[in-house]
């Protein structure tokens, strides 16, 4: 499957990691109820103004930077819904995730948690966010991620009914969704804002985004194209719409979809297949690299929604480090190479 083989016995030396917050905007509240909280266990309580300035809609990253880089380009992991940076970091059955996978092959990598996930933060809602949060059931992420049918999961492990073959390791399924986090679907614009905010800081990137957020990949790279190297789209959630000047900008920066098993006969699955594929082909016909793995048609079965959790996660990470290899976009190459 993959000419590459990433030498895992090559250690990781870092120069520096630094981390920090992109966009976010000042929201003042005013009219809010004082409230008399105890806000330590022994501690006596005493008076909260919950009225003044909060910041909001910030996005949160970890830039990892190599003593001795390979690669002149970073590589951004941009995470799903109901997600966060942790998705590229340690699989649930603990072994290396992509950021560590791309560290050792020589490339800086960002991990960030979008707005309002993780540790970017939250802000009040309903005073500034319209609606209440999302939250994500075992349930939905047993069918959704394609772990097994719908109506499959069980809260007893041993009566869990799942696709066979399952290349996700489902004893680490409880894992897996102690990483969920709240989400809210209303913040597409600040969420697209940041991101953007995050790419300006760099002369240029590669981008390698999961489910929801290839939504946001295929905008900035649409949007940004000056910025953006190239896009690896692990599993999309659909393909956002552009405008025609937008979809040929797109063209310039190289794609790269990638599929796992079991998504035909799941209305949602087909859905955002069916848009992907569209945007790949469409892609290519406007002139521009837009290649479509499909694992299965490939012989690889089994894969999940979560293939960079999988336990051929490490193969799948070597499989886009050859492709970068092979389509070379503009500004990447060898550190000495610039």
């Amino acid at each position: 499957m993959s000419m590459m083989q990433t030498d895992k016995t090559r250690p990781i030396s870092l120069r520096e990691i630094r981390s920090f917050h992109t966009s976010g905007r000042r929201v003042e509240l005013a009219d809010q109820p004082r409230q008399q909280v105890r806000v330590s266990p022994n501690a006596a309580p005493r008076e909260v103004d919950l009225n003044g300035h909060y910041i909001c809609g910030q996005l949160y990253a970890q830039h990892f930077q190599l003593a001795a880089p390979l690669m002149d380009l970073p590589v951004l992991f941009w995470h799903g819904g109901a997600m966060s940076g942790v998705t590229w970091e340690t699989t649930p059955d603990g072994r290396e995730g992509w950021a560590n996978h791309f560290l050792r092959a020589g490339y800086d990598v960002v991990v960030s948690d979008a707005v309002e996930r993780g540790r970017s933060s939250w802000a009040p809602f309903p005073q500034i966010y319209p609606d209440v949060p999302l939250f994500r059931t075992q349930e939905d992420a047993w069918s959704l991620f394609r772990m097994g049918p719908k109506g499959g999961f069980s809260a007893d492990p041993t009566l869990r009914k799942a696709y066979v073959p399952q290349r996700f390791p489902l004893e680490r399924f409880d894992q897996l969704c102690a990483q969920f986090v709240p989400r809210w679907t209303t913040n597409t614009e600040i969420t697209e804002a940041a991101y953007r905010e995050l790419i300006e800081g760099f002369d240029k990137a590669i981008i390698i985004a999961h489910s929801q957020g290839c939504w946001f990949a295929q905008r900035i790279a649409a949007r940004y194209p000056d910025r953006v190297a190239a896009v690896v789209l692990v599993e999309p959630a659909g393909a956002p719409e552009v405008s025609a000047a937008e979809f040929a900008a797109a063209a310039t920066v190289p794609h790269l979809f990638l599929w796992g098993d079991h998504c035909s006969g799941l209305p949602a699955w087909e859905a955002y297949r069916s848009d992907a594929d569209a945007r790949a082909a469409g892609l290519a016909r406007a002139g521009g690299i837009a290649d479509v793995v499909d694992l299965p048609a490939r012989g690889i079965y089994g894969n999940s929604h979560m293939p960079m959790m999988d336990d051929n996660s490490a193969a799948l990470a070597d499989l886009v480090l050859d492709w970068l290899a092979r389509v070379r976009p503009e500004g990447v190459g060898p550190e000495g190479g610039r």
